[in-house]
């Protein structure tokens, strides 16, 4: 029985053309997200990460989630 794919990259092309991203692929580029800037929210005290929605503002963010906010003004 012949392999329809002569290689490994053309296989891999065709899975990545159709939109499918394999686990192993997944967690590869998973050690990107390592060197994103925290701060440490000052309700729960836990550190948070940048997230691109708050790419324009990001030195305004105090809080790690809406709860956090709403629970700044009972503590």
């Amino acid at each position: 029985m012949t392999d329809t794919y002569p290689c490994i990259a053309s296989r891999l092309f065709e899975i990545l053309g159709s939109g499918y991203i394999p686990l192993w692929i997944k967690n590869a580029m998973a050690h990107h997200k390592l060197n994103l800037p925290q701060k440490i929210c000052p309700v729960c005290l836990r550190a948070f990460a940048w997230r691109k929605k708050w790419e324009k503002n990001w030195e305004a963010v105090k809080y790690c989630s809406v709860r956090c906010a709403k629970r700044r003004s009972v503590e």
